[in-house]
């Protein structure tokens, strides 16, 4: 109730949004197309997973190791095995070696564009989903590493289960109320190109044992010089989570 009577209604919201939009073009800002679609997620609460995978014992050239519930795998020699994002892999060894791609896609995880993206090419990055949506956590993602020629050289993977929604669904803010948030904040400048958003959940603190997570807007800004950073807005509040 508190959130519903401090929200401008829907007429006012649009006629400002257009308007800043209209500025952030004017300023050479380049935008992706957006939504304006208002959807709806939940506060979830989950734990970090012990059951995370196990190799075959055919495969060997590796080392792996558990620590705080993260499981780390390095490939004595890189593989060179294409990061395509295709969901279409299926066979998790050639021969003796790893495809770490089709063993992401075999334990449940989603190519995820938006971080990855931010990355280039050092890392291709992994997401377990939630409540119908990606995880942008350090809980609960498979990243493959690549070395400066392509070629995989491990990987990492932390789990989610436990999973709990701790109320009802509310609404949420738009992808394009979202964009203004980020430029209310000052985190978008003249010059820079904003990737389409996605809707995500983060980890936001641990209570008694269980991390909580809220939904967020997850963008990747490139800035005139090229380099990229992750910006987040909190789906709920429009909070600035970005680092």
């Amino acid at each position: 109730m508190w959130w519903r009577s401090n929200r401008p209604d829907n007429v006012q919201v649009t006629d400002a949004n257009t308007s800043i939009i209209a500025e952030m073009k004017h300023q050479n800002i380049q935008l992706s197309k957006f939504s304006t679609k208002i959807p709806y997620a939940n506060y979830l609460a989950g734990k970090q997973s012990n059951k995370l995978i196990s190799l075959s014992g055919k495969v060997t050239g590796y080392e792996a190791n558990i620590k705080n519930q993260k499981l780390s795998v390095n490939f004595n020699t890189p593989q060179s095995i294409k990061n395509s994002g295709s969901k279409n892999e299926t066979s998790k060894y050639i021969g003796s070696q790893i495809d770490p791609t089709a063993l992401a896609y075999s334990a449940g995880y989603q190519y995820n564009k938006i971080l990855s993206y931010e990355q280039g090419a050092k890392q291709g990055i992994y997401s377990q989903e939630i409540d119908k949506l990606p995880v942008v956590s350090q809980q609960g993602l498979f990243v493959v590493n690549y070395d400066k020629d392509g070629k995989a050289t491990g990987f990492t993977q932390t789990k989610i289960s436990n999973v709990t929604e701790l109320r009802d669904e509310r609404v949420t803010l738009s992808e394009e109320d979202a964009i203004v948030s980020l430029y209310r904040f000052n985190e978008l400048n003249s010059g820079d190109k904003l990737s389409k958003g996605m809707l995500s959940y983060d980890s936001a603190l641990k209570v008694n044992g269980y991390d909580i997570y809220t939904p967020v807007w997850l963008f990747v800004v490139t800035h005139s010089d090229g380099e990229r950073d992750a910006l987040k807005i909190n789906a709920f509040t429009g909070d600035n989570l970005s680092e």
